[in-house]
């Protein structure tokens, strides 16, 4: 079940991870050409570039984890044992899964403070809410990639790389 689930939260990323970059890469294009080509300004169009790179930021969080690209100390994993390396490993996953839990609390507030509000984006008046929950969506995304970890570390394998371990299922 949750190895479907993280082939679907796989696919869900890929797709908004090309589309937003898609989006910003042709409408950058766009604004370039109608400044300099035709004079001419498309107001909205550095709103709808930030929030693609904003939402793409916490897209990429979520894919960090699932391909164990996130930073971390592996200076200690040198010098402990094995058992010391297993319990780092579940101390990072529980940070990681404390961490995630945060994002999607807060941002969850977050959300649902600034829709009930009705606060507008400036240029393209749309609901500022929808930006905001991109952050608890990422948090769920990584909650449940760190629930894998831990999966992962019960089942006795390394979850380094992440992303071999779990497809390979």
């Amino acid at each position: 079940m949750i190895h479907a689930l993280n082939k679907l939260i796989d696919w869900i990323e890929n797709i908004m991870m090309v589309v937003l970059m898609l989006v910003a890469t042709v409408v950058a294009i766009v604004q370039v050409v109608a400044r300099y080509v035709f004079n001419n300004s498309l107001y909205w169009s550095e709103e709808l570039i930030l929030y693609s790179l904003i939402t793409m930021s916490f897209l990429a969080a979520s894919m960090g984890v699932r391909y164990a690209a996130h930073i971390s100390v592996e200076m200690l994993y040198a010098f402990a044992g094995p058992r010391l390396i297993r319990v780092l490993k579940y101390v990072a996953a529980t940070l990681g899964l404390v961490f995630a839990a945060t994002l999607i609390y807060y941002g969850g507030r977050l959300f649902i403070n600034t829709s009930s509000m009705g606060q507008l984006s400036p240029a393209m008046q749309i609901p500022v809410a929808y930006i905001y929950l991109t952050i608890p969506v990422a948090g769920t995304f990584m909650l449940i990639r760190y629930l894998l970890i831990f999966q992962t570390l019960l089942a006795g394998k390394d979850y380094a790389p992440l992303a071999t371990t779990i497809s390979a299922t």
